[in-house]
């Protein structure tokens, strides 16, 4: 199993975040339907106040608990990469939002996975709290996506 420290899972994250932003900007700009390009402009917003909000997270956590080794499974760690979503210049509103509940359910069941085998009640605290915040995001997206779909 490999090993690496609470910091490295919410730099890496983050990351995700931001790649997940550049796919929604990608799609944005090779859409031509105003309520797809609304809708992937919102996703892009969302992501980078996804980022931002690791970013403050972080800061606000006690450096010890960030420092802490965390032993972990590769199965565990699931953060897919965005590649495998596949995307057309054609999408519709719905394709929009499976890909992006698809991307919502990866950072939800490696947050659990890392919350679920933690060693420490410091490290489970940490995965848990981000594990809340993105449920809670999950859901103000798909609410915002569905009233685009609906205009």
């Amino acid at each position: 199993m490999p090993y690496g420290q609470a910091k490295e899972i919410l730099e890496y994250a983050r990351e995700f975040h931001r790649k997940a932003g550049a796919y929604y900007q990608k799609l944005s700009c090779q859409t031509q339907s105003a309520r797809v390009k609304l809708l992937l402009d919102y996703l892009v917003r969302h992501e980078k106040h996804l980022e931002k909000t690791l970013s403050d997270y972080e800061q606000s956590i006690a450096t010890k608990a960030l420092n802490s080794w965390y032993q972990f499974s590769q199965d565990q760690r699931t953060f897919q990469p965005l590649d495998s979503l596949s995307y057309s210049e054609e999408m519709t509103v719905d394709e929009i939002i499976k890909s992006g509940t698809t991307i919502d359910n990866c950072l939800i069941a490696s947050y659990k996975g890392m919350a679920d085998t933690a060693t420490s009640a410091e490290i489970r605290e940490i995965f848990e709290n981000l594990l809340a915040m993105e449920e809670q995001e999950k859901h103000v997206k798909a609410r915002i996506a569905l009233g685009i779909n609906d205009m």
